[in-house]
Order: C-alpha cells, then sequence, then structure tokens
C-alpha cells in the first residue's frame, strides 16, 4: 500500500454514518464549504430515509435552521419543506460514495463491551462497525484516499486502521489516516461545530512525510472559518486519548460536585453556595458544578471506562482505580437520590406513585442513552413504587425501549400522553430533565391533583422553589438536608 507524494484538492468528502456525529458534522462543514460535495452514507435505511424526509431523525437546537430553507412551511401547508444545503445528500451506498471520495470520515457507533451486565468497567469497545467501515473502504477504494477518524475507540485506533487497510486494500489503493476527535454537546451541537473551542488534527502513519502534510492540509482547510490558534496539530495518540481524558474531565467535575452534594444533605451547609464558592475561582471555572442526579448520554460514562480500560492494559491499576471512582460515585448518586426520595414515601401511604417528568439524558436532546432516569425508576419499581414517566419531545416508542431490560418490573410503568396524566394522583413529581416547557405547567393546579406529601424534586432549579412550596408541594432538593 503506498502513498502518493501529493493530494488532490478536496471535491467529495464521504461520512460514514449518518448519527449524531457524522450527519451534523457534514452538514456544518458543507455550509462552510459550498464548492465540496458532502456524501453522508449509512446500512441504515430508516436513518437515511428520515434525512430525506421533512422530519430529521435528530432533534438538535439550529439544526432546522441551518438545514430547512423554510423552517415551519410544512406544518402550514403540507408541502416538502426547501433544503438550504444543495452540496450534501444522504444514501445507503457506501461502496459507491467510497469510490467517488477524496475524503472519508468514520463515524460509526462503537458501543462498550462491560465486563458484565451490572460492571462499571469495560473489556474494551465493540469495533464492529468500525472495522466493517474501514474494510469496506479497502475493498471500494483505488486511488489516493485520505482518512478521518471521528468515532469514538480505544486510544491506538489510528493504527490498528491502518493495518486493516495494509492487509485488506488493492495495490493500486493508498491512504493517509488522520485523528479529528468531535467534542459535541447535545443540546449545543450546531454551535458546538460553528464555534469550537477548538479543533483537534491528530497526524499518523504514512511512509511519506510529504503526503501526511498535504492530507492534513486538506483537513485543515475545511475548517478555514475557525481561527488558527484554536486548531491544534498533534499526534494521533494525543489526539486520541486528549478527547477521552476532556471528557473524563467534564465526569469527574459533576462526580466531585456530587460528592460534596451528600455532605451538605448530613450537615447544615448548602450546595449552591458551595458551587458558587469554589466556581469563583480562577484556578476551577463554573462549568460542571451543579449537583443533580449525575451524567448520563453516551459519551461520558464511556470514555471514562475507556480511560479505566487503557490504564489497566498498561498496568496502572492505581490511576484505572482513580477513574472508576469517578463511575462508582456516579451510579451512587442516583441511588442515593432515590433512596431519599422514598424516605419521603413510606410504605404507609399504600400504592406509591410517582411522576418522572422529562426522560432524555439532558435538556434539547431527544437522546435517552444512559440517561439517568432509567437506572432512578428501575429502583424505584424495585421497590414497589408505580411510576408514571412524560417527556415532550422523547417518541414514547424510545422511552419504552430503554426501558424493556426491566421485563415484568416495567408492569409498574406508564407512559403518559401530558404533564396531568402523569402527575394526577401522584405522591412526587421528579423533574429529571429541564424542559422550556415545563416551566409554563400551572402548577398550583397540579398539586391539588396530588396525593401527599406532594414531593417534589427539581434538582436543576428550573421552578421557583420558594413559590412552589406556596403552592403546596414539599420540595425535596439536591445538597440541601430536608427540614
Amino acid at each position: 500500500m503506498n502513498s502518493n507524494g501529493e493530494t488532490k484538492s478536496i471535491q467529495n468528502a464521504c461520512f460514514i454514518g449518518a448519527g449524531y456525529v457524522g450527519a451534523l458534522t457534514a452538514i456544518v462543514l458543507a455550509m462552510n464549504n459550498p464548492s465540496i460535495q458532502f456524501r453522508v452514507v449509512d446500512k441504515d435505511p430508516r436513518q437515511i430515509a428520515a434525512w430525506n424526509s421533512d422530519n430529521l431523525p435528530i432533534y438538535e437546537p439550529g439544526l432546522e435552521d441551518v438545514f430547512f430553507d423554510d423552517v415551519g412551511k410544512s406544518e402550514q401547508n403540507g408541502d416538502s419543506r426547501r433544503r438550504k444545503l444543495e452540496n450534501i445528500s444522504f444514501s445507503t451506498d457506501i461502496n459507491g460514495y467510497i469510490t467517488t471520495a477524496d475524503m472519508i470520515f468514520l463515524c460509526v457507533d462503537t458501543p462498550a463491551d462491560m465486563t458484565s451486565p451490572e460492571s462499571d468497567e469495560i473489556k474494551g469497545l465493540n469495533l464492529t462497525n468500525l472495522e466493517a467501515a474501514v474494510k469496506a473502504i479497502a475493498k471500494a477504494s483505488t486511488g489516493h484516499k485520505i482518512i478521518v477518524q471521528k468515532s469514538t475507540a480505544p486510544c491506538g485506533i489510528v493504527h490498528r486502521i491502518w493495518d486493516i487497510l495494509e492487509k485488506t486494500s488493492s495495490p493500486s489503493a493508498s491512504f493517509d489516516i488522520l485523528s479529528n476527535p468531535e467534542f459535541l454537546a447535545q443540546g449545543s451541537a450546531i454551535h458546538n461545530l460553528l464555534h469550537p473551542n477548538r479543533v483537534v488534527l491528530g497526524h499518523i502513519m504514512s511512509n511519506s512525510t510529504d503526503s501526511s502534510s498535504n492530507s492534513l492540509s486538506a483537513l485543515k482547510n475545511l475548517y478555514t472559518w475557525i481561527p488558527t490558534d484554536r486548531i491544534i496539530t498533534t499526534d494521533a495518540w494525543s489526539s486520541e486519548l486528549g478527547k477521552i481524558a476532556s471528557n473524563a474531565f467534564i465526569a469527574q467535575r459533576i462526580s466531585s460536585i456530587n460528592s460534596i452534594s451528600a455532605i451538605c444533605e448530613s450537615t447544615n451547609a448548602n450546595i449552591s453556595d458551595i458551587s458558587q464558592i469554589v466556581a469563583t475561582e480562577p484556578r476551577i471555572g463554573p462549568q460542571s458544578l451543579r449537583a443533580g442526579f449525575g451524567f448520563g448520554g453516551s459519551c461520558l460514562r464511556k470514555d471514562v471506562c475507556c480511560l479505566i480500560y487503557l490504564a489497566r492494559e498498561l498496568g496502572l491499576d492505581e490511576v484505572a482505580d482513580y477513574w472508576r471512582a469517578v463511575i462508582k460515585l456516579n451510579d451512587f448518586q442516583n441511588r442515593r437520590i432515590a433512596s431519599r426520595v422514598l424516605e419521603c414515601l413510606p410504605a404507609e401511604l399504600g400504592e406509591r406513585k410517582v411522576a418522572v417528568l422529562g426522560f432524555a439524558f439532558k435538556k434539547d436532546t431527544i437522546d435517552t442513552r444512559n440517561s439517568t432516569a432509567i437506572e432512578f425508576i428501575r429502583d424505584l419499581v424495585r421497590r414497589g413504587v408505580c411510576v408514571a414517566v412524560y417527556d415532550p419531545r422523547v417518541p414514547k416508542g424510545h422511552i419504552e425501549r430503554a426501558l424493556q431490560f426491566l421485563g415484568n418490573e416495567a408492569a409498574n410503568i406508564t407512559i403518559a400522553d401530558s404533564v396531568d396524566m402523569a402527575c394526577m394522583g401522584c405522591n412526587a413529581i421528579i423533574l429529571h430533565t429541564n424542559w422550556d416547557e415545563f416551566r409554563d405547567i400551572s402548577w398550583k393546579d397540579t398539586a391539588s391533583q396530588m396525593k401527599d406529601p406532594r414531593l417534589l424534586l427539581d434538582p436543576c432549579e428550573a421552578l421557583h422553589h420558594d413559590v412552589m412550596r406556596k403552592y403546596g408541594f414539599n420540595v425535596l432538593e439536591v445538597g440541601k438536608r430536608h427540614v
């Protein structure tokens, strides 16, 4: 497998994976590079059909504004919506678009393989999808291709990609492989892509230094709207580990503030005041210092687990144990909050019902992967509590699939069609996801439809707690002693 000394200008870019990272990155790059054709491919025809429809498969603030030229028109008269971008398309023709592409982005799912269902450690990431994509590239490629690895993967994955290509590609094909990790936060991904804090480019294996340099320049040229001081160029190992470390540090901060919240509840300390005290230290800053259920979603836990796995593989057990404590504290926080709620709902009440409002792992996304609501609900139903779930954005089917692992225990779970239906006759309301819609509820009327003790848990402080108390709610606060 040879590398050419020159890399032609990019005319066609192919993204393998039409999920969150692949599709959104391609859309923003297409916005800023109108002379380049961007093709997003995926083996799932339903995902591609959704991207080619008027109802996009991903909810993300700002997405429809950049994607459609007539936001809301289809809702008014039934016409198909005009698209702003003429240089992006979505297809299941993976081999066809690999063949014509100059640059190929790997954006496929890499789920964690847990050591056991109850474990907080992994035995690695499932790279089946990634390896299949690389083999498809090897099979369909002729000439020179630049491969850009964006999928979450273990450190050293670029070397593994290179090995697969060397063993399976045609002699007529040559490759340069780069790392360009994503740093997207769901709920603000479009803003993150348009105004990133940094873009990381990791250069790696090539038999030709000139070829690697040209390929790196070609990738960098796709980000022309980004100030050059925000583009970090490094080796692939540093690029890959830097991405994992970044998410691990965010998870660490969340677990750290949650650990303090437990101490606050056993003393007279106030977690809100402590967060402010800590946040005003310039060496720390204010981000990710709100106590609550803990972190959820597909990224933070998986990246911390990757770090644990890497440390174990390197024989650094003390390092692995340190990061494992971040996961254990996160799980402990969720169980601890469930126990506090149950302490306020004694069995003497008879049938106990809790309304969980919001199921997405955070606001402004419909992603339910690793949502802290899942384990919280499991803890409640396993202790005999009936749970009603309502989320204004997450489809019912998504919630049902996320909870199907409970089997027969799911019989005590109702997925409601409205806040009123979820809260009718309940003893407690858990505001899990702070959707804006929940601020507009007539909470005084809601309280009148509840049963004692009319408990309210609102870790995000989306509602005015003093006002809620006037409405008759018994407010339980994370990080504050309950009187």
